[in-house]
């Protein structure tokens, strides 16, 4: 009798695992259309975006709030800080999990070619000592991206702000 259970216990356990393989490949597919349908990355990300920036928001896309042991589900926003080396990003998340503004600061990155040619097309011979990506993004509000080069000559210093489309302000 004894061995008997034991071979149902078995059995089912074997049912059990793999009903949880296939789970996760489903949430696995859930999270890769979850970045693809995300509103937060069609409207940040451009062709300019820098491609390490690129990567920590889509980890703020896939963040799932709802593991944190902080996150209770009210509908006050939640706000998880993600910090790397280069920059932070500052992300709300609604009571569904849903991003709905960030605010992402990031130094000292290569930034797209075209962002730094029409940047520096005043200042040849100058050297660029920093560069900063900033962003600002409300869901279904605003938006604001902002590049920053710092150029030197030896004596002066000089601070040249672009927008996201490369404009300069």
């Amino acid at each position: 009798m004894k061995d008997l259970i034991l071979l149902f216990a078995f059995f089912g356990g074997l049912t059990f695992g793999h009903g949880q393989v296939t789970d996760m490949n489903s949430a696995i597919r859930a999270n890769e259309s979850a970045q693809a349908e995300s509103v937060y990355l069609r409207r940040i990300q451009t062709p300019l975006t820098p491609k390490t920036v690129r990567d920590y928001q889509i980890m703020a896309v896939e963040y799932d709030v709802a593991q944190s042991d902080l996150f209770d589900g009210r509908d006050a926003l939640f706000l998880v800080v993600f910090r790397t080396q280069k920059g932070t990003i500052e992300a709300f998340y609604d009571r569904r999990g849903e991003m709905v503004e960030s605010i992402e600061r990031f130094r000292n990155l290569a930034l797209p070619i075209e962002i730094m040619r029409t940047g520096l097309q005043d200042y040849a011979g100058w050297r660029v000592i920093g560069t900063n990506y900033y962003v600002y993004y409300v869901k279904d509000r605003r938006m604001r991206i902002i590049y920053t080069i710092q150029v030197s000559d030896g004596n002066k210093k000089k601070k040249i702000h672009l927008d996201g489309e490369g404009t300069l302000l």
